[in-house]
């Protein structure tokens, strides 16, 4: 019952995803983030604490299958986020644009883009580059956040947990998920493995659900747990 807007500058929306982040064929995926891949009978080779999928495009054309049958979800892609809407110091939405009409400011006259008012921004830009981490990147210029301190040097494994463990709604009205929090955060670089992509962006889910006031299955069986 969630109305949700997928926005994607580039045509397919998964990114690296799509070529295991390497230009390779197989994917790997750390644990417990398989359970992901369990839900949606994606077939793996199990091995000691990872998984491995024999070609990574399975990943990101399973989910979009599932995703865009869904009547809650639209897509936008070829669509750039150009800017943030914030009214009394909250996110409230985006300010978008035809990719192509983005990457060619300062070539043409005026091309005024669309807006897209949310109850909750999920910003996953990924890290630093000429497209990445734009999000968080505009907080620091519109001064909401201090700084964007960025990635630290390589550790996957202590890097895999703190992009889990910082997923958060950085500033009212938007969650970052994925590869931006090591921006924002100062966590560690990230190897080719994909399990914390996937668990943050669960954990960004159930963040905003829990802000729209929507219990979510996995937290209905957690209370019952308790009792």
């Amino acid at each position: 019952g969630v109305k949700t807007a997928l926005i994607e500058a580039s045509v397919a929306p998964g990114g690296g995803s799509w070529v295991s982040g390497q230009l390779m064929s197989a994917m790997i995926v750390r644990k417990p983030a398989h359970t992901v891949l369990d839900d949606l009978e994606i077939p793996y080779e199990n091995k000691q604490n990872y998984v491995v999928v024999k070609h990574a495009g399975i990943l990101p054309s399973t989910l979009l299958s599932h995703i865009l049958k869904m009547p809650s979800v639209k897509l936008f892609n070829a669509v750039a986020v150009e800017d943030l809407i914030t009214r009394d110091g909250r996110v409230v939405g985006v300010v978008t644009n035809w990719s192509l009409v983005t990457r060619a400011h300062g070539t043409q006259s005026c091309m005024d883009p669309n807006i897209m008012e949310a109850k909750v921004v999920i910003s996953s830009c990924g890290h630093d580059g000429p497209y990445g981490a734009s999000g968080v990147k505009r907080l620091v210029q519109i001064g909401m956040i201090k700084e964007v301190p960025g990635m630290k040097a390589l550790d996957m494994n202590a890097s895999e947990d703190a992009v889990v463990q910082n997923t958060q709604e950085i500033v009212p009205g938007m969650i970052v998920c994925g590869m931006e929090v090591a921006e924002a955060y100062g966590c560690n670089r990230m190897g080719p493995t994909f399990g914390a992509m996937l668990l943050s962006g669960k954990k960004a889910a159930h963040l905003a659900m829990q802000k729209l006031g929507i219990v979510t299955v996995e937290q209905r069986l957690e209370e019952l747990i308790a009792v």
